[in-house]
């Protein structure tokens, strides 16, 4: 079977050649879409690579839905509505069966979200996975890094965690007991957080959604804003998980583990309990902090007013 009739076969089928906005989907050089006249195209990309992002022998279907939900999770940090997804994917051999698992998870996590395949590549070489998503936003309502100001309270959606625990306990399981099979699905498949993006469009004056730690990802914020932060460690989300830990441990995974694609974002102080409540109708959310005019500088706050040094760093593929 060629690269061609595997697309045909696991792909095209399973997506129209045209429909509403798109004019041309898969089959051609490109694709074609028309982007509607009052909105603003949000685009992202990621790739998942083995031994990298994912462990030798994790199955084809949980590779499949992280690799799509990841970009789904950034197209949440903009508070946009997904559309287009465009796949490239590189596999060390043509194994049938993998390829039939992978797809099978892929376009059913496609289909929940309104999403269509318009395009992309199969080759052959390390196994490979890359994902440009595509979405819509009304104009002028795409959420950014940049516009926290002072004053601005600091949230986070669901709670954070639990796959930075699951991935320690496959890791080092002599010194993390094992992870339940809901902390190992919460690492292979994250949710999106697509309705709680959507409904901040209108509140929040910043976004980011917590791949890397919600330090890290708080950081860019900060300095994409030019301003400080103050965190209460006591408000923090803990996952239920990590209660098996020392506090210490605790926080650390809860700081700096990664993972999570929940969404840190802020709001004005003056945002009322009841338009909180409005957006946490989706997924809980919590206050953990707030804003201040202290350029780039994050304390981390203990209940005794002591500050916490985190000890953990995030993680970089460089460093």
């Amino acid at each position: 079977m060629s690269e061609f009739e595997i697309i045909e076969r696991f792909f095209k089928k399973a997506y129209p050649s045209s429909k509403g906005d798109l004019s041309l989907g898969i089959g051609d050089d490109a694709a074609i879409i028309n982007v509607p006249e009052d909105s603003e195209l949000v685009m992202s990309m990621d790739t998942l690579l083995a031994g990298v992002h994912f462990f030798e022998g994790t199955s084809a279907e949980n590779i499949a839905f992280k690799s799509l939900a990841v970009n789904l999770s950034d197209i949440a940090a903009m508070g946009a509505s997904p559309r287009w997804i465009s796949l490239a994917l590189t596999l060390p051999e043509k194994n049938l069966d993998w390829i039939e698992k992978f797809a099978s998870s892929f376009n059913k996590l496609a289909e929940q979200h309104s999403l269509v395949l318009i395009g992309g590549d199969l080759t052959k070489g390390p196994l490979s996975i890359t994902v440009q998503i595509h979405g819509i936003n009304p104009k002028g309502k795409s959420l950014r890094r940049s516009g926290a100001n002072p004053g601005d309270i600091i949230c986070v959606s669901g709670s954070l965690g639990a796959a930075a625990y699951a991935l320690k306990s496959i890791e080092e399981n002599i010194l993390y007991p094992a992870a339940t099979k809901k902390e190992i699905k919460q690492l292979h498949r994250p949710e999106a957080r697509i309705k709680t993006g959507i409904a901040l469009r209108d509140v929040a004056t910043s976004c980011i959604d917590i791949s890397d730690g919600l330090i890290a990802d708080l950081q860019h914020i900060l300095k994409a804003s030019q301003v400080g932060a103050e965190i209460e460690l006591s408000n923090i989300p803990y996952s239920n998980s990590l209660t098996k830990l020392k506090n210490e441990d605790a926080i650390e995974l809860a700081l700096a583990g990664g993972d999570d694609y929940e969404l840190c974002f802020t709001i004005p102080n003056s945002l009322t309990n009841i338009s909180l409540e409005e957006i946490a109708t989706n997924c809980p959310i919590t206050k953990i902090g707030f804003i201040n005019n202290k350029t780039e500088s994050l304390v981390l706050r203990k209940e005794n007013e002591e500050v916490y040094v985190l000890k953990s760093k995030s993680y970089s593929h460089f460093e």
